[in-house]
C-alpha cells in the first residue's frame, strides 16, 4: 500500500502541439478480502497525496469488511471446515465432512448467504423430517440433533467473522421428533457370548471378540494395540491410540478419558496369551507388531462378515461389533458396579454413562431391590 508521486508528459489544453509535465498523485498495493482472495488496486489522477491517502483508506476499509454479495452458503462451508482441519481429529473431521456432503450440502450448497433467513432454516427443518433412510424409516433424534448442531456451526462462524449479517441465523431452535422413543440396545448376556466364542474356530478372532467383550474396548481401540500395550505379568491392555479405518492412520484415542490401563480377566487373557504364542512363531514378530495382525490391522469389513457367519452357525442373536461394548457395560451394570468405575474402564465420562445407560441402572436397582423383598 503506498501513495505515490504521478508524473506525466501530457498535451497542453490550449495548445494541442505542445507537451507539458502533469503531477498528479496515484496509490497502489494489494489486500486480501473477506473470503481469502487476494487483489491488486491501482487509482491514479489525484491532485494531492492526502486525497490519494483519504481515498485508500476508504476504499481498503470497504474492501476488507464489505459480505461478497455472491457469497455461497458452500463458500462459508469450506471457509469454515478448513479452519477446523487443523483442530479436530481426523475421525471427527471426516465425520463432520461426510454429514455435511450427506444431509446438508445437497440442500444449502448453491443458497447465497445474503438469501439466508430463518424461514431458510425452517423449510430445512421440515424436509429434514420428512427423510426417510434406506430402510424406509426417519432418521434418530441424535442424528437429527447433529445433522443441526453442525449446520449452527457455520453460521456462528459466519457471524462471528462478518460473512453473515443475521446473529440468528445460529441461534435456532433444533427440531425433534417428539413420540421417538429411543432405540434399545443390543447385547449379549455372557451364556450368549460363550456359544458365540464356542464356534469362532481362529485364533486372533477368540482373541478380538474377549477383549472386545470381556475388557470393553472399541473396535478402533483394540485394532490400534500392539505387543508392547499388553503387559504379560500384570495382564493388563494400556488404551493410547486407536485405529481409523476411514484414513488407515493411527490417531490419538477418542477422549482424554479414553487414555486408560484395563484389567483382562483370565479367560481373556488366556486368549491372548494363545495369540501372543503363535504369533512369536512368525518371523520377524517383535513387540511392536500388531495384536490384531502382526503388520496391518484386520479390516472391519471382513470382523463383521466372519462374525455374522458364526453368530448364524452358533445360533444366537445378531448383535453389532459395538454392541459387544455395550454387553459389556450390561455385564459390569448386572454386577453391580456404579457409573464412575464403569466410566474408568470404559474410557467415557460418568456423564456420558448415565446417558446412554441410565435406565439399565435403575432396571438393575429393582431387579436388587426384588430380591432383597423375598429375603
Amino acid at each position: 500500500m503506498a501513495v505515490k508521486k504521478d508524473e506525466r508528459m501530457v498535451r497542453n489544453k490550449k495548445n494541442k502541439d505542445k507537451m507539458v509535465k502533469k503531477v498528479t498523485y496515484k496509490c497502489e498495493g494489494s489486500y486480501v478480502d473477506l473470503n481469502g482472495i487476494s487483489h491488486r488496486y491501482h487509482k491514479r489522477g489525484f491532485s494531492t497525496a492526502e486525497e490519494a491517502k483519504e481515498w485508500e483508506h476508504t476504499f481498503l476499509l470497504k474492501a476488507k469488511t464489505e459480505i461478497d454479495n455472491d457469497l455461497t452458503f458452500y463458500d462459508l462451508y469450506v471457509l469454515y471446515i478448513n479452519s477446523k482441519k487443523d483442530v479436530l481429529k481426523e475421525r471427527s473431521y471426516y465425520e463432520i465432512t461426510k454429514t455435511f456432503e450427506k444431509h446438508i450440502l445437497p440442500y444449502w450448497k448453491e443458497l447465497k448467504i445474503k438469501s439466508i433467513s430463518l424461514r431458510t432454516i425452517e423449510m430445512f427443518q421440515t424436509n429434514l423430517l420428512k427423510e426417510e433412510q434406506s430402510n424406509g424409516e426417519h432418521y434418530s433424534n441424535a442424528t437429527l440433533k447433529k445433522i443441526q448442531v453442525y449446520l449452527k456451526a457455520v453460521f456462528k462462524y459466519g457471524d462471528k467473522y462478518g460473512y453473515t449479517k443475521d446473529y440468528r441465523l445460529h441461534l435456532f431452535e433444533n427440531v425433534m421428533f417428539k413420540d421417538q422413543h429411543k432405540k434399545e440396545i443390543n447385547f449379549w448376556q455372557p451364556s450368549e457370548f460363550n456359544e458365540f466364542i464356542k464356534v469362532v474356530d481362529e485364533h486372533i478372532y477368540v482373541a478380538l471378540f474377549d477383549v472386545l467383550y470381556w475388557c470393553g474396548l472399541r473396535i478402533g481401540e483394540a485394532l490400534a494395540l500392539k505387543w508392547s500395550d499388553i503387559d504379560m505379568d500384570k495382564k493388563t491392555i494400556i488404551v493410547n491410540k486407536s485405529y481409523t479405518k476411514h484414513t488407515h492412520q493411527f490417531t490419538p484415542p477418542k477422549t482424554q478419558n479414553s487414555y486408560r490401563t484395563v484389567i483382562m480377566p483370565n479367560h481373556c487373557f488366556n486368549a491372548v496369551l494363545d495369540l501372543y504364542q503363535n504369533q512369536k512363531k512368525i518371523i520377524g514378530f517383535d513387540n511392536n507388531k500388531l495384536l490384531f495382525y502382526f503388520d496391518k490391522p484386520l479390516d472391519e469389513n471382513s470382523i463383521r462378515i466372519k462374525k455374522d457367519r458364526w453368530i448364524k452357525e452358533a445360533g444366537v442373536k445378531r448383535i453389532r461389533i459395538h454392541d459387544l461394548r455395550h454387553s459389556h457395560v450390561s455385564l459390569l451394570i448386572s454386577l453391580g458396579f456404579n457409573p464412575f468405575d464403569i466410566s474408568k474402564r470404559l474410557g467415557h465420562t460418568v456423564e456420558m454413562v448415565n446417558n446412554v445407560y441410565g435406565h439399565w441402572f435403575q432396571d438393575a436397582q429393582s431387579k436388587m431391590v426384588d430380591k432383597l423383598n423375598t429375603l
